[in-house]
């Protein structure tokens, strides 16, 4: 299944009410978007309609997120049926409910930057929102290069790296990887918008990832060991629980109970 088959499904089935997404390149994943929606890429190149209520922001995702209130396009105002038009959480100015739904994050394809996309996303999310990093399974070394030597294929970078260190720095997350064509995606479930742990450690964890090319990616991630089935993870039965915010800890432990059934292990 390629990247935005997969994604498509996941909007079916997730039915998120804002998305956000950072690095639009030519338009094909927003355009999946009938949420109100926050677009971030300094220069997008938007090649196909849009059917969206869009905010469409030409700067890096680092001076958008540095923006006071940078999401406030996706809130919910005091008037209930005005966001049922807008197709905004009606009462979400009084519930606190003013929050990314789904998130994908395919910006630069360089570990600091997604790394720090995905902080600072986490900050404007909450436990059952769906944050998606695109080109995390790159099928060999060269597509994993830092610095981009081939202007014809694939092109990961180094973004693979998320996934180490989310699992070490912050294994409260439900982080997957899924097989999906070509390079791979990582859906993070679960996030704390309070969490400073790797803000806290960002420093250190630079120090410890960042190395000059070429990039050695593991095996584990290269033949896609732990990567799980994209049709399988949609048809999964967590989904309307999880899009209708049930209690924090049975529903998260639903999905981790059928993820894990999902990878096999």
């Amino acid at each position: 299944m390629h990247r935005h088959e997969f994604l498509q499904g996941l909007h079916s089935v997730l039915k998120p009410h804002t998305y956000l997404e950072i690095g639009i390149n030519d338009g094909r994943s927003l355009a999946l978007s009938r949420a109100a929606s926050v677009g971030v890429d300094p220069a997008p190149k938007i090649r196909v309609p849009l059917h969206c209520d869009l905010q469409l922001v030409t700067r890096t995702s680092d001076d958008f997120f540095a923006q006071k209130q940078p999401l406030g396009h996706l809130m919910s105002g005091r008037n209930p049926l005005r966001n049922a038009r807008r197709g905004r959480p009606l009462f979400g100015a009084y519930t606190g409910a003013n929050q990314v739904d789904l998130a994908f994050i395919d910006g630069m394809h360089i570990f600091e930057y997604a790394l720090r996309d995905f902080i600072n996303a986490e900050r404007h999310s909450g436990w059952s929102s769906v944050l998606v990093f695109d080109d995390m399974l790159p099928r060999n070394n060269a597509e994993a290069v830092r610095d981009r030597v081939d202007q014809r294929g694939p092109w990961t970078g180094d973004v693979y790296k998320v996934i180490p260190v989310l699992a070490q720095h912050r294994p409260d997350l439900i982080a997957v990887q899924i097989d999906t064509q070509p390079t791979g995606l990582l859906m993070v479930i679960g996030a704390d918008p309070a969490s400073t742990v790797l803000k806290d450690r960002y420093d250190a964890i630079m120090e410890e990832w960042i190395t000059p090319d070429p990039q050695k990616v593991p095996e584990a991630l290269l033949e896609r060991i732990q990567a799980v089935d994209p049709s399988s993870l949609l048809g999964a039965g967590f989904w309307s629980a999880l899009s209708r915010r049930r209690g924090r800890r049975s529903t998260l432990n639903a999905v981790r109970r059928e993820l894990t059934s999902l990878r096999g292990f």
